[in-house]
């Protein structure tokens, strides 16, 4: 074991670790025989640190790192100077080991409880995911099905144990649940958690945008925002969360809209300009600006289908916001 963490410390000092060898260091050093192996490394490494850069820091024969006048009142400017490159030398260590941690578990502003449920969800997982204007199918280990739109990323485990199914969304995706009035099924989209409580719907939580949207077309669904309650929703209901104000607006719509897109349609209720921009770049793979700061924020409802093609979806948003069409270089601009 010791040879195995002094390998894995030497990688995760020059920083070349991957994220699996970085979890092996750390469950090897949470083991309670990893002391000698550990006093042995940072001996070995402040050891190679102090022959290159001689200070009053070293490191004693049971492998703890002694301080010798840490802030001592020098009676000679040159003691101090002397004394800098050494501990300067294990500070960057010490940088590196701290960068290293937040690096591979960054900070999180969800809620401790909703941390703990992604994070088991992380582990032994499968990945799928859609490139611009793609869209898959998967039917996961329960046999749930998933309809995952273009630019969107599930994650969910290689098999479902225990009292609890979760998986991972980012981005839009549309669920047929199976046996969810036994083993509750949750659906992690950033600070959103659905909890499915029927069958059939729809979550549309793209990075950026300025809402997250939760669509019932049968059964019933828990939404919980922060993990705080927002709706009980069920067949034909809709709410949306807004990600600056925190706002939840719920509204009834038909059942056919809960997942228009996944036969075709795509329905703008109330959007921004630009949060619909943003996604018809993903549906149809192309790069489109709007010049004007003011246009990107106006807020326009209306629907298309997809076959028509970007060209006619951009001239009738031209026409809801008095702007002009062209093309330059590949890129679709809407200038007013």
């Amino acid at each position: 074991m010791e040879e195995r963490i002094q390998y894995l410390f030497l990688r995760y000092l020059q920083q070349t670790c991957t994220r699996e060898e970085f979890e092996e260091l750390f469950r090897l050093l949470d083991t309670k025989d990893a002391d000698a192996a550990v006093n042995a490394v940072l001996q070995r490494a402040f050891t190679d640190i102090q022959s290159k850069s001689p200070s009053g820091t070293t490191v004693n024969a049971e492998g703890k790192l002694i301080l010798n006048d840490l802030f001592p009142f020098p009676k000679e400017p040159s003691a101090v100077r002397r004394r800098l490159p050494g501990m300067v030398a294990i500070v960057s260590v010490l940088l590196i080991l701290t960068t290293g941690w937040w690096w591979f578990h960054p900070q999180s502003t969800t809620k401790p409880e909703q941390q703990l449920s992604e994070r088991s969800v992380v582990r032994n997982t499968s990945i799928r995911s859609t490139a611009r204007s793609e869209y898959k199918y998967l039917l996961l280990p329960d046999s749930t099905q998933v309809w995952l739109n273009a630019a969107s990323t599930l994650e969910y485990p290689q098999s479902f144990n225990g009292d609890r199914r979760e998986v991972l969304l980012n981005g839009e995706a549309y669920f047929d649940v199976k046996h969810a009035d036994s083993i509750p099924f949750v659906i992690y989209s950033g600070r959103v958690s659905t909890t499915v409580l029927g069958t059939a719907f729809n979550i549309k939580a793209y990075p950026g945008m300025r809402k997250v949207t939760v669509s019932v077309r049968r059964g019933k669904v828990k939404v919980q925002y922060d993990g705080q309650p927002v709706a009980l929703l069920t067949k034909g209901q809709q709410v949306s969360i807004d990600n600056i104000s925190h706002a939840a607006v719920e509204k009834n719509l038909k059942e056919e809209t809960a997942a228009a897109w996944h036969e075709g349609n795509l329905i703008y209720d109330d959007y921004t300009v630009e949060d619909m921009i943003a996604d018809l770049q993903r549906v149809y793979d192309v790069t489109i600006l709007v010049e004007s700061p003011a246009v990107q924020k106006m807020r326009v409802s209306t629907s298309f289908k997809r076959e028509m093609g970007i060209d006619k979806a951009l001239e009738i948003i031209c026409r809801l916001t008095d702007c002009t069409l062209s093309t330059s270089g590949g890129t679709y601009i809407l200038r007013q």
